[in-house]
């Protein structure tokens, strides 16, 4: 079946001889795809760096030899320098055409719903041609369909939820985006009313007009705590009632585009259900998570770190 899918896949004319071993990989979320599969020694370039992402260095130190390519707007010149047989690139971006006028076999990738991140994954299986790849997929898409089957629906009003990517410049996160699936799962509605697509500026007015009850903030975003002395933040209801928390962040931003969305299903659903999570049960998921899905036995205080939305210890 993986076969008939990976031909499916490749672009006409572009023949695999071989199944890929020099990937280049231009989208900052699906690296952590690929270490899923248990590609992380075949990827030759990446838009990803220690200081963006520290724990995927962390757990995957093999990935420092890459090359890193400063943007996603790679060079053709320099992948086939470095000889890389599949190019994974962002389906929103421009650099497919170019990629591919140079003979390079280029895929593009991108998603805004669980279905399309679950097909993500399967279809980069595939293209790796690897049975293990293949397997590891459907033990994911088998985990994270049981989440969605076995949460628990919610009763009461759904509670307003505002998801901010940036505080400074404020930015945030509205519908027909992961962000505003996961919100809506978890049993909250999604505050940006009106806001459509990631990365939204929007200003404070707005926060205050929209006045949401919970308030999530990215791992990178700033720091939640200086929203309690800001005035002007103090009169939104999620920050008076002490609703304000940080989103965890591990391989990648559990909130974004990446294979810990099935830890952020969890997590968010406790915060908007629950106004906060069981702690050394989400440390515990966290650290079964890691062993399963990414090969890697992190400690009971690396999987809190992780849970805070600190990176790993120097």
């Amino acid at each position: 079946m993986w076969k008939r899918m990976l031909g499916a896949l490749l672009l006409p004319g572009l023949a695999q001889a071989a199944p890929p071993q020099r990937i280049a990989d231009a989208w900052y979320a699906h690296n952590a795809t690929l270490i899923l599969l248990g590609a992380t020694d075949r990827i030759v370039a990446t838009v990803d760096d220690p200081k963006r992402v520290p724990w995927m260095f962390h757990i995957k130190p093999q990935l420092a030899r890459a090359s890193f390519v400063p943007t996603e707007a790679m060079n053709a010149e320099e992948l086939l320098r470095l000889r890389a047989d599949l190019v994974f690139v962002t389906r929103s971006g421009h650099s497919a055409p170019a990629l591919r006028a140079a003979g390079l076999n280029v895929v593009e990738e991108g998603f805004s719903t669980f279905d399309g991140l679950l097909d993500c994954v399967t279809s980069t299986a595939a293209l790796l041609e690897d049975p293990k790849a293949m397997a590891r997929a459907r033990d994911y898409r088998q985990a994270f369909e049981a989440e969605l089957r076995d949460s628990a629906a919610v009763a009461h009003e759904p509670p307003r939820v505002l998801h901010v990517q940036s505080l400074r410049p404020l930015k945030v996160d509205g519908d027909g985006t992961i962000i505003d699936a996961w919100i809506r799962h978890a049993g909250g509605m999604n505050a940006a009313m009106g806001v459509h697509g990631n990365m939204q500026t929007v200003t404070i007015e707005q926060v205050l007009a929209w006045n949401p009850s919970i308030v999530i903030i990215g791992a990178r975003a700033g720091d939640p705590g200086q929203l309690s002395h800001d005035p002007l933040w103090q009169r939104v209801a999620a920050v008076r009632d002490g609703h304000v928390y940080r989103n965890p962040e591990g391989v990648f931003p559990w909130d974004r585009y990446s294979p810990e969305m099935l830890l952020q299903l969890q997590w968010a659903r406790d915060i908007v259900q629950k106004g906060g999570v069981d702690r050394p049960a989400m440390i515990e998921r966290i650290r079964s998570f890691y062993r399963r899905f990414y090969d890697s036995a992190l400690d009971a205080s690396d999987a809190g770190r992780i849970l805070d939305g600190l990176p790993p210890v120097p």
